[in-house]
């Protein structure tokens, strides 16, 4: 089994994809709840845009992350150790998290009850 570290970069990807969907339905649905009982709640600016502020951090890490990886998979010896699936699959991992970071920032849930209808 020399996939083992591409099988579990993957499925943990996949998991970030879920939960990051997940949570962009849910915030949703929550948003709409809220403006069916009488509208959103007030919410101080400053904690909204100290979110939308650090978003270009979050892209330069996913950029740079997988810019290291790819780099040195290919300049160094790595090829020894890590196939190219387990590459796609760390790239994958790294895509999959940045996604998630920014889907949690985008669809901030302050104010709202995310506990069903």
């Amino acid at each position: 089994m020399s996939f083992y570290i591409g099988i579990l970069a993957l499925v943990l990807g996949a998991f970030y994809f879920w939960r990051s969907a997940r949570h962009r339905t849910l915030v949703i649905s929550a948003r709409e709840r809220a403006e069916a009982n009488g509208g959103l709640p007030e919410i101080d600016s400053f904690w909204t845009s100290m979110g939308l502020s650090f978003m270009p951090f979050f892209l330069f890490y996913g950029a740079f992350t997988s810019l290291l990886l790819i780099g040195g998979y290919f300049l160094t010896d790595l090829k020894q150790y890590l196939s190219l699936f387990d590459l796609f699959g760390l790239l994958t991992l790294i895509v999959a998290y940045t996604g998630w970071i920014l889907i949690r920032t985008l669809y901030n849930k302050l104010g709202l009850d995310l506990s069903g209808s």
